[in-house]
């Protein structure tokens, strides 16, 4: 009976810390798109999506897409609300508005774009000038739940800081939908055609020294574990079975 109480102590005590730390960010989905849309990791593919006109195609370094047309993510993040994003891409077109990602399944014109070669979250944060027609630009986007921080990092530097109170930048569509590249139907019409040569997802918020390195290094020359594509997180959910089987077993022993 004693043996029996004191696992079950541990293992709830186990659990809580498990829920309750804030674990280091760890690749997700790499997608390389390198003749194929798959996840490097195994995970869910990327879906190319359009406007009623043609889909974007893979090629051997990329992927290109027409105007208005993109990539999508279905039920592929681990947490919708504290993530980070990185992806290497150009635009043909860089006036005006571009939509770069649409976090809400296209019903709001809120949202990351370039504007005029400014990256910009619309309608409130517009940060530094990285784009022009042709240009390829990495860019690593976070978001950390925990203090609603949502940051862009480029060439190394924070290009854009704003805080996330609202959730605007929080993946909260059924099926948590990541939409590249094609614009909202709130205010249609602001996309480009462009190409787009890497993206990857991590689970957790990107520090600002890892963002730097990964400038010019990959996921693990930076110390970045990665996940194996899995959105799970088997060891906490084996560790509350064994709990709830022991507490299980404590009741019937005492019956």
């Amino acid at each position: 009976m004693k043996n029996t109480i004191r696992f079950v102590a541990t293992a709830l005590a186990a659990l809580s810390l498990a829920g309750g730390a804030q674990a280091a960010a760890v690749l997700a989905h790499d997608y390389q798109l390198n003749g194929t849309l798959a996840d490097a990791l195994g995970g869910p593919a990327l879906t190319p999506i359009n406007a009623g006109g043609p889909n974007g195609t893979i090629g051997a370094t990329g992927f290109s897409f027409p105007t208005n047309s993109g990539l999508q993510l279905a039920n592929g993040l681990f947490d919708a609300a504290d993530y980070s994003i990185e992806m290497a891409f150009s635009f043909d077109a860089t006036t005006s508005w571009r939509r770069i990602i649409d976090f809400k399944d296209r019903s709001t014109d809120r949202g990351l774009y370039n504007y005029f070669g400014s990256i910009q979250f619309y309608p409130d944060t517009t940060g530094a000038g990285i784009f022009s027609p042709g240009r390829m630009v990495n860019i690593i986007i976070t978001r950390d739940d925990a203090t609603d921080a949502f940051n862009i990092y480029a060439d190394g530097l924070n290009i854009l800081s704003r805080t996330d109170a609202v959730g605007d930048a929080i993946f909260s569509t059924p099926g948590q939908l990541v939409n590249f590249f094609r614009d909202d139907l709130a205010v249609p019409g602001e996309a480009s055609a462009g190409f787009v040569d890497k993206i990857r997802f991590y689970d957790g918020a990107l520090t600002a020294t890892e963002a730097a390195c990964l400038q010019t290094g990959s996921p693990t020359a930076c110390g970045i574990p990665d996940t194996g594509g899995t959105v799970s997180a088997p060891g906490t959910l084996a560790l509350a079975g064994l709990a709830l089987a022991a507490i299980g077993a404590l009741r019937r022993r005492a019956a």
